[in-house]
């Protein structure tokens, strides 16, 4: 967003509206930014988990829960 179009944002709808769009603008790449973090984590947890399961898929029998025991 260039000066000349802050400008005449506050020209055309005042001071306190432009800064709510300015805020919520910045609010909104911010917010984007961080769920497309947590989505790289929990795409990583979820791999991290099924690795686990394969892993211990070995023996044992399974309760109610699909708890495994040995």
């Amino acid at each position: 967003m260039q000066v000349t179009d802050i400008v005449s944002m506050v020209a055309n709808v005042g001071f306190p509206v432009t800064l709510c769009f300015i805020l919520i603008k910045y609010v909104l790449q911010t917010v984007g930014t961080k769920l497309d973090h947590m989505n790289d984590k929990i795409a990583a947890l979820t791999e991290e988990i099924r690795s686990l399961e394969d892993g211990n898929d070995g023996g044992g029998t399974a309760d109610q829960n699909g708890a495994k025991h040995r």
